[in-house]
């Protein structure tokens, strides 16, 4: 029997939104067919990952009720996990779950893990919140091949999807295809869900601009398939525009902004609204 406190807390939640499951989308103005169609929520293509730098609950409310059905994967950067209540994150988790949004820890966290020798831990407490998805990426260390992919291995057999990170921040050397291809297919040998290629090496290459560091690019993606790569934005939308053009609207995106308006300018991109693709230019008459 349910104590009125609870039966009070129950209510509420139903009044919130955050006690009961999202109802699927139906758009407003059905009726206009978009250039471009592309894949529905659920997908394993076609991914848009957010950015969540610490919002509280009403905010995420909001966003996952606006523009939730653009948004596939959160990443929590840095180290933001660690910096807050443990209790207050548990509940935000569920609620990204509810939504069918996969919330993952920035791989700096993972770093700090393996630099204190506490993965294990790291790994028991990330499965115990409810995380589905953690990065092992070399943002701010430099690991050992084999010290990586058995990071990924670790991760992969306690049951989260591993999202591999290729690059480092603060990039001051372009991608070299050969070697990215044989670490891309290790890592995906050895559990990774997804490859990231770091933004910060394709805003140095700007392959959308240097036919040359279009071509690297282009032979990595094809290696390794276009399913399995996530592309990392920084800053403007000029990578998005490139990469849609050449790869089609179901590439997977990371860091597709803060705010709503950077999913709503990505969506707009992929569905042919906005960039090579667009209607811009073509007449029309009734």
């Amino acid at each position: 029997m349910a104590t009125t406190a609870e039966m009070r807390e129950t209510a509420a939640a139903g009044r919130n939104g955050r006690g009961r499951a999202p109802v699927k989308a139906k758009n407003a103005f059905a009726c206009i067919d978009l250039p471009v169609r592309r894949t529905e929520k659920p997908r394993d293509e076609g991914l848009n990952w957010f950015i969540d730098w610490g919002w509280d609950l009403d905010r995420v409310e909001g966003v996952l009720e606006s523009v939730g059905q653009h948004i596939d994967v959160v990443k929590m950067p840095a180290l933001s996990l660690r910096l807050l209540d443990r209790n207050f994150l548990k509940k935000k988790l569920e609620l990204y779950a509810r939504h069918d949004v996969k919330a993952f820890p920035g791989g700096m966290l993972t770093e700090a893990a393996l630099l204190t020798r506490r993965v294990e831990d790291f790994l028991a407490e990330a499965r115990d919140l409810g995380i589905t998805v953690i990065e092992v990426s070399e943002s701010e260390v430099r690991l050992v091949p084999e010290t990586k992919l058995r990071l990924i291995e670790m991760a992969a057999r306690e049951g989260f999807k591993v999202l591999g990170e290729l690059g480092p921040h603060h990039a001051e050397q372009p991608f070299v295809p050969g070697e990215v291809i044989r670490e891309s297919k290790a890592c995906l040998e050895a559990g990774a869900w997804k490859i990231i290629l770091e933004g910060e090496v394709l805003n140095l290459m700007k392959p959308w601009e240097d036919a040359g560091a279009e071509g690297k690019i282009c032979q990595i993606v094809e290696a390794i398939g276009v399913g399995e790569v996530f592309f990392e934005m920084m800053g403007g939308v000029e990578l998005v525009n490139w990469a849609v053009t050449k790869f089609g609207p179901d590439i997977n995106v990371g860091n597709v902004g803060h705010d709503q308006a950077g999913v709503m300018r990505v969506e707009h991109i992929r569905r042919g609204i906005r960039g090579g693709a667009s209607w811009y230019g073509r007449f029309a008459s009734l």
